[in-house]
């Protein structure tokens, strides 16, 4: 009789650390439950010893936000007298600096920045210079804008006067020959559609 309660006793303990084997079993290590992964720790210089998850980002996966930039929208850029000033010593260097085995392609590079009336003074003006030195080995003068003064600016009425300071180098024979003068240049500029264009020039004696 004793011997059956002990057999009964052993039975139970070993049902009950079953059932508890079973409930471990489904509830804690069940295989197939996968573990949400879609935030990685990433331990990077950036982020190391923190506790805080980094993102990765992937460039293809980032929304491009495309915008349209029309610019006839545009506010027309307002001029003072100093940006014409800076205007006319480019203006004047490329004026003033040609020669003949270039062919005089100052005057052509100019174009696009003149008046139609300086256009035309221009295409004449090289058609003279071309004739004058067609047998001529090497003519040319190279000049350099030094300093500038506004003479007149009036953006309302469109219009503008520089003075233009260079030093210039007249080659008749080598490159870069000749002694160096001073020469100054009066620049006239015009307002052409919201556009400064270059409409006059007189090189002083």
């Amino acid at each position: 009789m004793q011997n059956d309660r002990k057999k009964i006793g052993l039975f139970l303990i070993i049902a009950g650390l079953a059932v508890i084997i079973v409930i471990v079993y489904f509830f804690f290590i069940k295989p197939g439950v996968e573990i949400d992964r879609g935030v990685e720790e990433v331990v990077s210089p950036l982020n190391e010893g923190s506790l805080t998850p980094a993102l990765e980002t992937n460039p293809g996966n980032v929304p491009v936000n495309y915008q349209r930039y029309d610019i006839s929208q545009e506010e027309p850029r307002a001029y003072t007298g100093e940006d014409l000033g800076k205007l006319a010593m480019s203006i004047a260097e490329r004026f003033g600096s040609f020669s003949n085995q270039s062919n005089y392609g100052n005057f052509t590079d100019l174009s696009i920045m003149m008046t139609e009336a300086m256009n035309n003074w221009a295409k004449k003006n090289v058609e003279n210079l071309r004739a004058k030195t067609s047998d001529s080995s090497y003519y040319g003068i190279h000049t350099t804008a030094l300093t500038y003064e506004v003479k007149k600016f009036d953006d309302k009425a469109g219009v503008a006067e520089i003075y233009v300071q260079t030093q210039r180098r007249e080659s008749t024979k080598d490159i870069n020959g000749g002694e160096p003068f001073i020469q100054g240049i009066n620049i006239s500029l015009v307002k052409v559609n919201g556009d400064w264009l270059f409409d006059k020039a007189y090189w002083q004696e």
